[in-house]
């Protein structure tokens, strides 16, 4: 038989189990930028994107590692490129045609 009578005493379910982020992380990701505007200054093919503009340096693409769409309310075309500085996914919204940058990798 189930007893009942000591079920006050538990603790509810996931009370207390959040998980806490460590300082250096949440400093690290501060740093690194997540959804940059930018601005593609020239593309090739009139498709990939050769050189952009972001924070105000110009970086030139030297290679398109990965292309993919993302689908939702508006398509948004995303390339991985790699640069000198590092690699970088930058995210057109194919409706609006607002270009936007996720830090991968900083050399």
């Amino acid at each position: 038989m189930l007893r009942t009578d000591n079920f006050s005493s538990l603790p509810r379910v996931g009370a207390g189990t959040r998980s806490h982020r460590s300082g250096a992380s949440i400093a690290k990701r501060s740093r690194t930028a997540r959804n940059d505007a930018v601005l593609v200054l020239e593309k090739r093919f009139g498709y990939f994107p050769q050189s952009f503009q972001w924070r105000g340096h110009t970086h030139h693409v030297q290679a398109v590692e990965r292309t993919w769409t993302k689908m939702g309310r508006v398509a948004q075309l995303c390339f991985r490129v790699r640069c000198q500085e590092g690699v970088f996914d930058l995210t057109q919204n194919a409706k609006t045609n607002i270009w936007s940058l996720a830090v991968v990798q900083l050399n």
